[in-house]
């Protein structure tokens, strides 16, 4: 047996029969229905400045604020054992040295002297809020159409927003051809509006398909959705109001909110805070953003990619979906890494490397 058959579950629409996996772990994401936003000005450019620059200059401050991150995740799934969340037992005792899964040197120093790529934090027009996002593209692009990945991000409020140089300004898209925007959605990083978790903040992750068509280098043909936790709610709630999309790649991301709030109770208190009428309509909100109670809306090419020791999102949670999508005969791929947590960190390169061969076997 190869060493990459002995990591990860990989299941595809093809293949998915009578799959059963036994998986004891946590959810955070789901999806729901929007109406679509009617604001003649959607998109819009209203502002733009340079991103600010880097603050991680050298190797050893990207191992320490890595290994920092990581150690603050165990942590925190240690915490989350001791009150009986199962699955953060799992992540408990995933491998206190990160350094075989971070960038070597070299691969560092390649991905911070990239010079060819711009970055800039602008904000846009959205049922008449300004909303911030970022752009990261190739320096020139006169003359170009560019395929373009819309990147949503987890958390909720600010918490997991997107700062400038998250992976190094999108080098693994950027370099591969892609421009990149990130849309921030309403009320986060200064943006106006609240934050609906789900609700008519989706209008801004629509909204950046007008706003992509003005910039005048993107490609309108080659569009494609990437996100991780709350981000996949995000891209799954976009799908079913048909966004016009080639691909979409998700990792961490759950289908199941109501199953997720009897999983990872700290979560209820997200939802009161953020979807309006939560405490009127809780269950009903939470299957309206759940993407397994409607996947026959979701018509387009789906990668998965989870972590068996995921206990902020339930990894059980996506072959619940799998299983749905098989049902519902859609276009999907499921990528199961053993003993690996949220967000994928063990296996994030080959994560990214698979996202962009799925992009690009959809291309037209």
């Amino acid at each position: 047996m190869k060493e990459t058959e002995k990591i990860m579950l990989r299941v595809t629409s093809n293949n998915l029969k009578n799959l059963t996996l036994m998986v004891a772990f946590l959810c955070l994401s789901a999806s729901g229905t929007v109406a679509q936003s009617t604001v003649q000005n959607d998109g819009a450019v209203v502002e733009q400045v340079p991103c600010a620059p880097n603050t991680i200059s050298t190797y050893e401050q990207y191992l320490e604020s890595s290994k920092r991150r990581f150690a603050d995740e165990v942590e925190a799934a240690k915490r989350a054992a001791l009150h009986g969340n199962r699955a953060a037992n799992d992540a408990a005792k995933m491998p206190d040295n990160l350094t075989a899964h971070l960038l070597s040197k070299e691969e560092f120093e390649r991905q911070t002297a990239y010079t060819g790529f711009e970055c800039r934090r602008i904000k846009y027009m959205s049922d008449g809020l300004k909303v911030v996002a970022f752009i990261w593209k190739p320096k020139n692009t006169e003359g170009k159409k560019l395929p373009l990945v819309i990147v949503n991000h987890g958390g909720n409020g600010d918490f997991g927003k997107l700062t400038p140089w998250v992976g190094f300004g999108n080098y693994r898209y950027v370099s591969s051809g892609f421009v990149v925007i990130g849309p921030q959605y309403r009320g986060v990083d200064g943006g106006e509006g609240s934050d609906e978790f789900g609700g008519a903040d989706v209008h801004d992750l629509m909204n950046v398909i007008p706003l992509a068509k003005s910039l005048g280098y993107v490609d309108m043909n080659n569009i494609f959705l990437a996100g991780a936790s709350r981000g996949a709610m995000m891209i799954f709630l976009a799908l079913k109001n048909n966004i016009p999309v080639n691909a979409a790649a998700v990792i961490s991301g759950g289908g199941d909110l109501i199953r997720g709030a009897k999983d990872f109770p700290g979560m209820v208190g997200v939802f009161k805070n953020r979807i309006p009428d939560f405490d009127k309509r809780g269950e009903e909100a939470l299957r309206e953003r759940s993407a397994l109670y409607w996947t026959d809306k979701i018509n387009t090419p789906v990668l998965m990619l989870h972590g068996t020791a995921d206990w902020r999102v339930n990894a059980g949670e996506a072959l619940d979906l799998a299983q749905k999508l098989q049902e519902s005969g859609k276009t999907y791929e499921l990528i199961i890494y053993a003993n690996d947590g949220h967000g994928v960190p063990l296996h994030r390169a080959d994560a990214d490397r698979r996202i962009i061969e799925w992009f690009k076997m959809h291309m037209k």
